[in-house]
């Protein structure tokens, strides 16, 4: 099968105008999971029977080093999921980005993926002892599961967002919608229910707008080097 196109996984709609305003080049497709796995591995799976030459997981995720900050660029070399399972980001397309993501002074390591949104301190700091992952995120574990099952090589570009010293508030876990898109109505009305939540809501809204604005920044160099190494 020839290929034509790199598939892109994103959780969310801002990421994947994250992606557009990054990468305006025709050979890219790009799927809206709204953050959820097995949708993830729905789209992903349909993207590789379709030809994609790669599919690549890219979005912002929560932090779980201590050192991370909040719009640090993170290269995925490995998903862990719940389950246990793993899998490791291709080599080859590792390489071919590897002068890019020095430049962009990317870190490289192990992503968690997480069936459960991940929201509190404590919960970052159990999965970062328990398996060095330096961020979590709900959908490149199943993107990566349907590239093995297909063949096709994956690799993750994730930003941090919130950072793992902060919780999310209440507010915000319910603020996705299946498409992708943010519930801002629902959202500001439970932070109304608890105007206590405002601060932290406004901080989560300055770490995403980080993690997005490294995204646009970073991703132009990224996939023009995976579009070399992909010949596509």
């Amino acid at each position: 099968m020839s290929h034509s196109f790199i598939g892109v996984i994103c959780g969310l709609k801002s990421e994947a105008a994250a992606v557009r305003d990054a990468v305006q080049d025709k050979r890219l497709r790009i799927g809206v999971s709204g953050a959820n796995a097995a949708r993830a591995e729905a789209i992903a799976a349909t993207l590789c029977h379709e030809g994609a030459g790669a599919i690549i997981s890219v979005g912002v995720s929560g932090g779980l080093d201590p050192a991370l900050a909040s719009g640090d660029l993170i290269i995925g070399n490995q998903i862990i999921a719940d389950d246990g399972a793993v899998w490791e980001s291709h080599s080859y397309l590792i390489g071919a980005m590897r002068d890019a993501a020095r430049d962009a002074g990317a870190k490289s390591g192990a992503l968690f993926g997480s069936d459960e949104i991940i929201d509190n301190t404590s919960k970052k700091s159990a999965l970062f002892h328990n398996h060095n992952a330096l961020a979590v995120d709900m959908e490149s574990h199943g993107a990566a599961r349907a590239a093995a099952g297909a063949g096709v090589p994956f690799l993750a570009i994730r930003a941090i967002a919130d950072p793992a010293d902060r919780a999310l508030p209440p507010a915000a876990l319910n603020a996705v919608a299946q498409d992708g898109s943010t519930r801002t109505l629902a959202t500001l009305g439970a932070a109304l229910r608890d105007p206590q939540q405002f601060p932290a809501l406004i901080k989560l809204g300055k770490d995403s707008e980080a993690a997005l604005k490294t995204l646009r920044r970073d991703l132009g160099p990224l996939f023009d080097r995976l579009f070399l190494s992909l010949d596509l």
